[in-house]
């Protein structure tokens, strides 16, 4: 960590001395000498970062070093900031031939301050003369551990490799089809292990083996962490279980949701990585899931580190992972160091052996040293890291169970092995939060603000801040990444054991806050984030921090702070903060990055920050001048970053004059030539661009000025018109500024809406300029009678089109005879709304086509032929007319067909035999059908594979086909708002599978439902009937019965005495239902579990 920082330093304490500041400022004989002790020091600090493991003097001094570092990197900061007030905007007017009086009182201050530095760097310089330091050491690091646990997981399995757990495995998932299933009570089954094993990796596999998937009604996959939240654990649950967030703010509100989504359900729960030992917090979760009355074998699975959590939660006794055994440890070793080509050399075999051997069977420690050496041929460097003596040091001072100590060695082994500027960059890593998923950029841009990342030569910093996170990637500090929908990685995680990693070599630098009230922090503190969406916070707090560098807050707990009243030596690099009501900035001038959440308008005092690198809004906006006048005096700004600001109406004036600017995600074109599209023409813009009011282009030239073809780092470009033009701009062409914003060839994705022309611009015809295109959205071009040569691009995914009425073809383009071409060769996903002249998705026929297509949705597309579909798994559609050749074309063509969502259909009466060619479909809904009155004979009988039918809002439906007993494999049934359908089929007794069926808004519970012979679960929810018929009692093998909002509902029916294997029942707001204090009380009084809700 020190000599990460003093490399820092000593860069730019060079850059000082070079540009002659310090001898402008009367400093040069304390730069100079400063220098010379920094140099000295630095020869020594491999071997004090060895020394400090064993030597509490040896970790002190290095702390003393580190503290003194930041401050001179602040001073030499401040006399950065300082010499730009030298300079006019424009960079030609200087004050440097004369001494300004706010110049003298600086150099009177900076002179002290130095002074007090240089004497400070002296006493450490001659501290280290007694501890013996040698110069030279190279790859044999110490390291040192204090640990803090972080991580984020999900259920999907991101490992491809799985080495020796097949059995531990197996057992598991034995448990759950086979103990806890026949377990009246809430099994709790922990898995215990230490850090790195591969708890998670294997829970993991339980999660998603296809055994475990049919056994239970629900999945549910939580990171609990260390923050062992009962409200956040009760949201999370809620939110897997019914796919949305209902942002339930108090308790009650969210045991009550949870208690719906789970109750009558058999759920597996996963909870990962809980570290709570409070036993009374997990009383209070546990009781509440109890409540919730979840079917016979529902479980949670728990994973922990610690035995005492096990022996908290657990019902059962803790599943204990051991190490992986040496030919596993190998296998996974050979795959990370080695690849499938690479050589095996026979002596680093040998070596690697031994390392294998040191890494006592941790997964991730394998993994990790194993990735480190897989671009390593070099014998010398595999015997360092064999020889090295950390292996043998036992870190007593671990928070941590002892026998974690190894794996830390070898994590912090890969740290010491990374170039100081890359260990850097990992170790900030430690201020997100637990949980977190990191955005890549946006951790680029804070190693940018912190210094962290320069320019090297002509590589731009913000490619150099690429280089590093895909080296720390491919060394696996990095892992998860998850690519956006055009191919480029957005956000990744980091193991819960790197974050120990990066929090035990930050220490007390890097604080996580998260409690109700800020009043103190450590003196030693240079990096903050606030976690609480309400607390207060005490100025004074930060008045004993002696450099501070980044304050993140993702509350509100700055919201009413002024955040110029900081003391004048915090120099702030990076600040992120939410408020409505922004301070100004004035004593925040070394700030580089800042990300304002909610501001109404920008304060002016922000024209001063002349640092500045990246500005972020989000949620911005409200009044019309929300930028102040003079924001081109920021001529560091490189990042204008622009979310979900719908009512910023312009961009700042002039703002072409921004020369470094290169991302400007969204540009507001104004109705003045200083807000128009010509102050794109100098930009030399990168990522995404969006430009809105289109409408306010005063002159074809101004298109043509934005010079959008020159800017090739473009990948994604979104271009808006809205719905009313001004005065100035209302006889210009809109086909003619169309073809002026030629894009570069680069895009990736393109977007267009509200595009009122005609025709298409030349260039939206090219597929030259086209080629690259992963994914395009076309909105409301009402006027358009043709699209782009869409089917010929090779690496088109995605396409989205709506309201195009006059469109015949998604591809017009012809394509010759014999000559072997399909079109849309790489289309994944095609969706296409409220087109109604559609025909074909080419012109020509006789061409194959969509090759990959495994999801199409298609609304207000009256009489669309359906080509054939050799991948589509999923359909959506809506509104079709000709629903008879339409299903014809879909049973033809679509042979993998798993989900069909079919609605809004008049003028059919008969459901069309055509469904029963779906024998591939599993999961069939049918909605709003207006006229449908029955399923004839053989429609259903092709249907073998389907698991779900819903049947919903098709009021005139009377009859199901006897021809159900096909649906073999039918394990669910909703039948909601079909007020005729009084009966089933008599041969429901044929449907073996079906566990579930929901009734809802109907006016009669289905006569032969009683014949289901292995019915589980049965929902009522806001029927009519006013009684439940007698032949209720018949459904003896019925489990769960609920029954809701049925408002005229004034009995149960007796024979409910005849359900011996009703094990729950739970009536909700049913006012009419007597229960406690009724007759029916008498039938229901045996069932174990009730749930009465008045």
């Amino acid at each position: 960590m020190a000599e990460a920082l003093l490399g820092i330093v000593l860069e730019n304490l060079g850059s000082f001395l070079q540009d002659q500041l310090a001898t402008y400022w009367g400093v040069d004989q304390h730069a100079h000498k400063l220098s010379s002790n920094l140099t000295t020091i630095r020869a020594v600090l491999r071997d004090a970062e060895r020394k400090q493991i064993t030597s509490h003097a040896v970790k002190d001094w290095l702390q003393k070093l580190t503290d003194a570092a930041y401050v001179l990197d602040d001073i030499l900061d401040e006399c950065s900031v300082q010499s730009k007030t030298l300079h006019s905007v424009d960079g030609h007017t200087s004050r440097l031939s004369h001494l300004h009086p706010k110049d003298i009182i600086f150099r009177f201050r900076i002179g002290k301050r130095m002074k007090d530095i240089t004497q400070r760097f002296h006493d450490i310089h001659e501290e280290r003369l007694t501890f013996e330091l040698r110069v030279g050491v190279t790859e044999k690091q110490a390291v040192n551990d204090d640990d803090d646990d972080w991580r984020q997981t999900s259920s999907v399995i991101t490992e491809p490799i799985f080495c020796g757990r097949d059995k531990d495995r197996e057992k598991i998932v034995k448990f759950l089809l086979e103990d806890a299933s026949n377990s009246e009570e809430l099994s709790i089954y922990p898995i215990v292990g230490m850090g790195g094993l591969g708890k998670t990796t294997l829970a993991k596999r339980v999660f998603n083996d296809h055994e475990i998937s049919k056994h239970f009604d629900l999945r549910i996959w939580i990171c609990v962490s260390d923050d062992f939240n009962v409200k956040r654990i009760l949201q999370s649950i809620i939110e897997c279980s019914i796919g949305q967030n209902p942002n339930l703010g108090n308790l009650e509100a969210r045991r009550k949701r949870v208690e719906e989504a789970l109750q009558s359900k058999r759920y597996l729960l996963f909870l990962d990585d809980v570290w709570n030992e409070d036993r009374e917090k997990w009383k209070e979760l546990k009781g509440m899931l109890e409540w919730a009355k979840g079917a016979k074998g529902a479980t949670i699975l728990v994973t922990t580190r610690l035995q005492e959590v096990a022996s908290i939660m657990g019902t059962h006794p803790a599943y204990s992972l051991t190490a992986l055994s040496e030919d596993d440890s190998w296998s996974l070793f050979k795959h990370h160091a080695f690849g499938l080509n690479r050589e095996k050399r026979e002596e680093l075999v040998a070596i690697g052996k031994e390392i294998v051997r040191k890494c006592v069977g941790s997964p991730l420690a394998i993994k990790t040293l194993g990735s480190c050496l897989r671009d390593v041929s070099e014998l010398k460097q595999w015997q360092n890291i064999k020889e090295s003596e950390i292996w043998n040091i036992r870190e007593v001072s671990s928070s941590l169970i002892s026998d974690e100590n190894s794996i830390m060695r070898a994590l912090k082994l890969s740290y010491f092995n990374l170039e100081w500027s890359l260990r850097r960059c990992f170790s900030f890593c430690a201020i997100f939060p637990k949980d977190f998923e990191i955005d890549k950029e946006e951790l680029i841009h804070l190693w940018m603000a912190n210094g962290f990342i320069k320019q090297e030569g002509n590589v731009e910093v913000e490619d150099v801040g690429n280089k590093v996170w895909k080296r720390l990637y491919d060394r696996s500090f990095f892992q998860e990444a998850k690519a956006n929908r055009i191919g480029m990685i957005k956000t990744f995680k980091i193991h819960d054991l790197f974050h120990d990693l990066a929090q035990s070599i930050m220490g007390e630098e890097c604080v996580i806050y998260g409690e109700r009230k800020l009043t103190r922090l450590p003196n030693r503190v240079h990096y903050l984030r606030l976690l609480n969406s309400n607390y207060f916070v005490d100025m004074d707090a930060f008045k004993k921090v002696e450099s501070f560098r980044t304050v993140i807050d993702f509350g509100q707990g700055l919201h009413c702070v002024n955040i110029g009243l900081l003391p004048s030596n915090h120099c702030l690099r990076a600040l992120h903060i939410r408020s409505s009501l922004f301070s100004p900035l004035n004593n925040l001038s070394h700030l580089r990055y800042l990300s304002l959440d909610m501001c109404s308008v920008l304060h002016n005092s922000i024209c001063g920050l002349q640092k500045l690198q990246i500005l972020k809004l989000e949620y911005c906006g409200g009044l019309h001048n929300f930028f102040p006048e003079n924001m081109t005096q920021l001529q560091d700004l490189r990042h204008l970053v622009i979310n979900k600001c719908p009512s910023i109406a312009e961009m700042p004036r002039n703002i072409g004059k921004l020369r470094h600017l290169r991302t400007l995600n969204t540009f507001v074109v104004g109705s003045k030539l200083e807000y128009g599209l010509a102050e794109l023409h100098g930009l030399s813009l990168v990522g995404k661009l969006h430009i809105r009011g289109l409408e306010n282009v005063s002159n074809e030239w101004e298109a043509k000025e934005a010079n959008l073809m020159s800017k090739k780092e473009l990948n994604r470009l979104y271009l808006s018109w809205g719905g009313r033009a001004n005065s100035q701009g209302s006889n210009v062409s809109v086909e003619r500024v169309l073809e002026d914003l030629e894009p570069p060839s680069t895009l990736k994705s393109f977007g267009m809406q509200g595009y009122q022309g005609r025709k298409l611009s030349s260039w939206m015809r090219s597929v030259v300029v086209l080629k690259d295109l992963v994914e395009v959205i076309l909105v409301d071009c009402k006027n358009c009678e043709e699209l782009p040569p869409l089917g010929k691009l090779p690496h088109l995914k995605k396409i989205d089109v709506r309201g195009m009425k006059n469109v015949k073809w998604i591809d017009g383009e012809s394509y010759e005879e014999g000559v072997e071409e399909k079109a849309f060769p790489s289309l994944e996903k095609l969706s296409v709304e409220n087109l109604p002249n559609l025909e074909r998705l080419l012109r020509d026929e006789g061409v194959e086509i969509v090759p990959r297509l495994s999801e199409l949705k298609i609304d207000g597309v009256l009489n669309f032929k359906v080509p054939r579909l050799p991948c589509v798994e999923t359909v959506h559609a809506i509104g079709i007319e000709a629903v008879t050749s339409f299903m014809e074309g879909v049973g033809e063509n679509m042979a993998c067909l798993k989900t069909l969502s079919i609605e809004f259909i008049k003028g059919v009466v008969v459901l069309p035999d055509e469904f029963r060619r779906l024998g591939a479909l599993q999961e069939l809904y049918i909605a709003e059908w207006y006229d449908v009155e029955y399923f004839p004979e053989h429609v259903l009988e092709g249907l073998t594979s389907l698991r779900s039918l819903i049947i919903s809002d098709c009021k005139k439906l009377k009859s199901l086909s006897e021809v159900v007993r096909h649906l073999a494999r039918l394990e669910s049934l909703m039948i909601s708002d079909c007020p005729e359908l009084v009966a089933l089929p008599s041969n429901m007794s044929q449907l073996t599978a079906l566990r579930e069926v929901s009734i809802n808004y109907c006016c009669t519970l289905p006569y032969g439902l009683q014949r289901v012979p292995s019915l589980r679960v049965l929902y009522i929810y806001e029927c009519t009937f006013t009684s439940l018929p007698d032949w209720l009692g018949d459904m003896t093998t019925l489990e769960q019965l609920r029954i809701a909002y049925c408002k005229e509902l004034r009995s149960l029916p007796s024979s409910i005495k005849r359900l011996t294997n009703l094990s729950y029942l739970s009536i909700c707001r049913c006012p009419h239902l007597k229960m406690e204090t009724g007759e029916d009380w008498q039938y229901m009084k045996h069932i174990p579990k009730l749930e009465l809700l008045p």
